[in-house]
């Protein structure tokens, strides 16, 4: 069945990984996020979204006038249909702790054909069409290395609502608007991935708004449909739900997003930081690495308003960020333990060192004052008897051995 044809509305947001220059922009990208036209005739721009979302992460969605790192623009050149009717850039803020400093995110603000469950699926393979991207994308931004699938955010209402049915007789104990929701967060053709009818955690990932649409949070995309019927125009309320969903809801995912690099990359560091590497210093900056993360991105209560909280722990929760935090937090501490471990072993060690050997010299060097002559021949007399019970001392007693053990074992560690 052709459900799609059915559809009133349907845009989607396609957000992938970019390498990004923005002193390399054309002069046409303005500063800031994308604002939408609301039907009152106010803008969602970027000082009305800021009072919406908390103080804390504003600035990791929409920069400082100090240092800009939103950008946007109205119908690209090269746009083709699916029509792409705007893009976004958005810096990777430092907190973030990648590498490459000139990491980013891009954002298609694209309207569905008549089929969007077809378009989303050629949508979420854009990364790989180098020859669709080389005309969209502007100067200074390139898609990322090993970027290969893009996340998507679609919105799509009906005439009539519900929603028509649009999977096979397999899946009739399904609501219709559940047949949508998990065809377009999925983006996976059934000939390509059918999902078990029975399988209820599929859907753990709904948000209901109200009686009017709901949301669903997967892995690879976030799907929202609407139950009532939309009469079409911008003054109804399913025209101010696809403004939402184009503003508010793309900023708590591309949060979302941000904490996904964050945290992926801060446990990948963790993993690969063996025993050998480690180091106060190396723990010191790994530390505080974290701490900035936590800081600047890490939240799951961004506003006092609205389902975007719920939005943002669903999108937490199927990316398991929490577990991959705590996990990165975990490698830290136990490897800080170790390396303060083996420094109290190595001071241990050079003080237990120290004073077998300063005992011996310092009893024979006694003597030697005591009852020797002064002068060279008694300081070479009294060194050898000393260097004697030394030598004596560490091979009659296993302790000692064992001190000279532990320190080239340390050595050899290093």
């Amino acid at each position: 069945m052709s459900g799609g044809r059915m559809t009133r509305r349907g845009s989607s947001c396609v957000v992938f990984d970019v390498e990004l220059a923005p002193e390399h922009l054309p002069a046409e990208w303005t500063e800031g996020p994308l604002p939408a036209l609301l039907s009152d005739g106010s803008a969602a721009d970027r000082d009305r979204r800021l009072t919406y979302f908390e103080p804390r992460v504003g600035e990791s969605l929409f920069g400082t006038p100090a240092r800009p790192s939103r950008w946007y623009l109205r119908h690209p050149g090269g746009a083709d249909e699916p029509a792409v009717e705007a893009m976004e850039l958005l810096r990777v803020p430092a907190a973030a702790g990648l590498r490459e400093r000139d990491a980013g995110l891009c954002v298609l603000h694209v309207h569905l054909g008549d089929d969007p469950r077809t378009d989303l699926a050629a949508l979420a393979a854009l990364p790989t069409d180098h020859g669709r991207l080389a005309k969209l994308l502007p100067r200074g931004v390139r898609v990322a290395a090993g970027a290969s699938r893009a996340w998507t955010l679609t919105h799509v209402t009906f005439p009539h609502g519900p929603p028509p049915a649009v999977m096979p007789a397999a899946y009739a104990g399904w609501e219709t608007h559940d047949q949508w929701l998990w065809l377009l967060a999925s983006r996976s053709p059934l000939e390509r991935f059918a999902p078990d009818p029975e399988d209820t955690a599929l859907f753990a990932g709904r948000v209901r708004f109200s009686a009017d649409w709901q949301a669903l949070v997967l892995r690879d995309g976030t799907a929202f449909v609407g139950l009532s019927p939309d009469p079409g125009g911008e003054g109804t309320f399913h025209a101010t739900a696809a403004h939402h969903v184009h503003t508010i809801y793309l900023d708590v995912f591309l949060l979302g997003r941000l904490q996904h690099l964050g945290a992926n990359s801060l446990a990948n560091t963790v993993s690969a930081l063996s025993a050998r590497e480690a180091d106060a210093h190396r723990l010191l900056r790994l530390e505080g690495r974290l701490i900035e993360l936590r800081r600047a991105l890490w939240s799951s209560h961004i506003t006092s308003r609205g389902k975007a909280n719920e939005l943002l722990e669903r999108f937490q929760e199927q990316h398991r960020l929490e577990q991959l935090l705590t996990h990165a937090g975990t490698g830290l501490a136990e490897t800080a333990r170790h390396v303060e471990a083996a420094r109290s072993r190595r001071a241990s060690v050079a003080l237990a060192l120290l004073s077998a050997v300063g005992l011996p010299f310092g009893v024979a060097y006694a003597a030697g004052a005591l009852w020797g002559t002064p002068g060279p021949w008694t300081l070479l007399v009294a060194t050898a008897v000393a260097l004697l019970l030394t030598a004596a001392a560490f091979a009659s007693l296993p302790p000692l051995r064992g001190l000279v053990s532990d320190t080239v074992w340390d050595r050899a560690e290093d």
